[in-house]
């Protein structure tokens, strides 16, 4: 039991969720505070909303999880509040109640790999989405607008900050090329998957959805799916690939560009982490992730990787 169950109670109540016998808090991430709430008639997920602060964003995930449930895709749903809407105001932050699914963060292997990918490349192929066109929050105009924030910078990383630059500008003309664009869900990570047994049964968190390059959407969950101990491995990202493109087809100038995005994805993260947290202040937990992820992107500029053929090429 936790010290605040009596105002999870009281917004549970607001949701018609009554008997409220544990609110347990999850093991947290970067952002956001995840509670399970168990009652009398069932499970339920709280989120706390402590990453996302302006309520247009958190509507706007609220807005795509209507879509996904209307084509039954496999993530938590929404719990509606008795009197309408799902938002609702706690001393933490926003709160959104959810569906809880059970089963468990998957191991990272060729059946899950390939799980993934195929639910991914349906909702990339998805037409619902184009009236969601929103921006990513990873997103080159950033990292520039990131670079020019290191100047001030109340905590100085010299290091981190002269090879932050030079890659931006490195990536600069392969993610400014025209490719195919969709709604992704841009945090593809096994954090965000729930498996039973080798099998999907949610992908959850959509509040970084956007409108972007399709490719960033492959690069950023080959980073999630495909590195073990910080290195790519090759035959996880082949069974990703396979399975990925028999629903959607990869284009040809996205085969060419493949692992610029996986160092796109990267990099986008690291500067994720600089903005939010370490240019502000001091945090073991996000220097040790941002060190992971330069070195992840240097390995992967620096190696001759073999070429990937498209599948039936």
């Amino acid at each position: 039991m936790i010290k605040d169950i009596g105002e999870i109670s009281k917004i549970c109540e607001l949701y018609g969720i009554q008997n409220i016998v544990n609110a347990k808090l999850l093991t947290t991430g970067f952002a956001n505070r995840n509670y399970k709430i168990t009652t009398e008639e069932g499970n339920f997920f709280y989120r706390v909303c402590t990453q996302q602060k302006d309520v247009k964003n958190i509507i706007y995930e609220t807005n795509i999880l209507l879509e996904l449930q209307k084509i039954n895709f496999p993530t938590a749903y929404l719990i509606p509040k008795k009197e309408g809407g799902f938002i609702s105001n706690s001393k933490e932050g926003k709160v959104l109640i959810y569906e809880f699914k059970e089963g468990s963060n998957p191991e990272l292997n060729h059946q899950t790999t390939g799980e993934i990918a195929k639910y991914l490349a349906e909702l990339n192929s998805f037409k619902g989405f184009v009236k969601y066109p929103r921006k990513n929050i990873i997103h080159i105009d950033y990292c520039f607008e990131l670079i020019e924030l290191f100047k001030i910078a109340p905590f100085q990383y010299p290091e981190i900050y002269e090879y932050f630059e030079e890659q931006t500008q490195y990536l600069l003309k392969p993610v400014s090329k025209i490719l195919p664009r969709g709604l992704i869900h841009g945090d593809v990570f096994p954090d965000n998957t729930i498996f039973q047994n080798g099998i999907l049964s949610a992908l959850i968190d959509f509040e970084e959805a956007c409108v972007d390059n399709l490719l960033m959407e492959i690069g950023m969950c080959i980073n999630g799916f495909c590195f073990i101990n910080n290195t790519l491995d090759l035959s996880l990202m082949e069974t990703f690939l396979y399975k990925y493109n028999q629903i959607r087809q990869i284009t040809k100038k996205e085969w060419e560009l493949l692992y610029d995005y996986i160092q796109w994805a990267a990099h986008g993260m690291l500067s994720w982490h600089l903005r939010h947290f370490l240019i502000y202040k001091q945090n073991p937990k996000q220097l040790s992730r941002v060190n992971e992820l330069m070195e992840r992107v240097k390995k992967l500029r620096q190696n001759s990787l073999p070429k990937i053929n498209r599948p039936g090429k």
